[in-house]
């Protein structure tokens, strides 16, 4: 089978026409018009006529997900230490997972760490080769979040040959050494550690060691990394800012996204220096951190949350982003724009995110009509259909097509 016969496999649209199509501005009857891979009109009812287009009845017409974060992939390559699969085979099943989820563009937080193994060099050229080989057969628009360990000296120089050569969308510093550092000598954790790393506990061990005598080489080498991120034009984020004197120096280097803040102080700070934050969707859903970070709900509550990410679990943006708005914590257009136009936005993606003419075609319909439960009925990418959980009539009968369904959400 070729490429392009497995790309005609998924029906390219006209549109759709729908009762609750989220706009900027709020929800509204109407009709949405495809011109190829591109949103050509938003009409509201009556104007025009229907015919041809797929009828989405009461289902939520939604902006495709934009997940500035997600690491859930892992799991799929290696479901158990020391067990791997292809990245091949684990990306067609991650992006189907993704699509049923109603994420439309995936950035894979792929890292780069003086831990080796999974998150090693190694493991990472085996991404990048697989994403370039099944482009042409995956749905969702899948880019690389290279999340890079700072004290991992050794792989600055190919960290900036990725980012020269395209490979990398979005940049992320992290540095996890502290936390290894506490837990020298803890057996049992640092075995995790280790079979993630594919080394026995002594070598993690030393590799930890190892990195820490390099710390005062480590702010020259940030400042390399991130020269050579901005002459590339990424957006740039640091991670897990414990203090506000850590996130001084992370904005000072250009890092202008504060991924997971550990204190509402620091997301202060972040804010306060004209910064956005992101936040985990599973905290949102399971209404607390895994950690000890801030309750993400608290920080949507105070301002303080501009975007939220799967991080590790794929099915979180949808339920929390749902979540907020039937808590009337926010109107809904406010919650999607957390999982969509808001990390778009922080990319520098200016053509998705919201379902504006102009816009990329990503588009999902969600039955919301089980409190708590929402359920992608369809998902559309670049104007194609490339998932339907029901049957969806392509061709001439598509206009009597009704998917309507009871809903439970009513947008403010």
């Amino acid at each position: 089978m070729t490429s392009s016969s497995l790309v005609d496999s998924h029906p390219r649209l006209a549109g759709l026409r729908g009762n609750r199509i989220l706009t900027p501005t709020g929800v509204m009857a109407g009709h949405l018009r495809f011109a190829g891979a591109h949103i050509s009109a938003l009409e509201p009812h009556p104007d025009g006529a229907a015919e041809g287009l797929l009828d989405a009845g009461d289902l939520l017409v939604l902006p495709g997900i934009v997940d500035l974060h997600g690491d859930a992939f892992e799991r799929t390559v290696m479901p158990r230490p020391g067990v791997t699969f292809p990245y091949a085979n684990a990306l067609h099943e991650v992006d189907r997972q993704l699509l049923a989820n109603g994420i439309t563009t995936e950035f894979h937080g792929v890292t780069l760490s003086w831990e080796g193994g999974l998150r090693g060099e190694a493991y990472a050229e085996r991404m990048f080769d697989a994403l370039l080989a099944a482009e042409h057969l995956l749905g969702a628009h899948h880019y690389v979040h290279l999340r890079f360990e700072t004290h991992h000296l050794a792989g600055v120089d190919r960290a900036i040959e990725w980012i020269a050569a395209g490979r990398v969308r979005f940049l992320a510093l992290n540095d996890h050494l502290p936390s290894m550092v506490r837990r020298l000598g803890d057996a049992r954790k640092l075995l995790q550690y280790a079979e993630r790393a594919e080394c026995d506990i002594d070598t993690y061990e030393a590799r930890v060691r190892r990195a820490q005598e390099g710390s005062a080489h480590v702010p020259d080498a940030m400042r390399r990394l991130t020269a050579a991120a901005h002459a590339s034009g990424l957006r740039i984020a640091s991670h897990d800012d414990p203090d506000d004197a850590m996130r001084h120096y992370h904005h000072d280097l250009g890092c202008h996204v504060a991924e997971f803040p550990l204190t509402e102080a620091v997301a202060r700070t972040a804010h306060a220096q004209g910064d956005v934050t992101v936040f985990g969707a599973p905290n949102v859903v399971r209404g607390r951190s895994h950690t000890t970070a801030p309750n993400a709900t608290a920080m949507i509550r105070a301002g303080l949350c501009d975007i939220l990410t799967s991080d590790y679990y794929y099915p979180a943006p949808l339920l929390a982003a749902l979540q907020l708005a039937q808590q009337h914590v926010l109107p809904l257009a406010q919650a999607w724009a957390l999982v969509s136009a808001h990390p778009a936005q922080a990319a520098g993606l200016s053509d998705r995110g919201q379902l504006i003419a102009g816009g990329l075609a990503d588009v999902i319909l969600v039955d919301d009509s089980v409190p708590g439960m929402p359920r992608v009925s369809a998902t559309i990418v670049n104007g194609r259909l490339h998932y339907a959980s029901r049957p969806w009539p392509i061709g001439q009968e598509i206009a009597a097509a009704s998917a309507a369904a009871p809903h439970a959400l009513t947008p403010a």
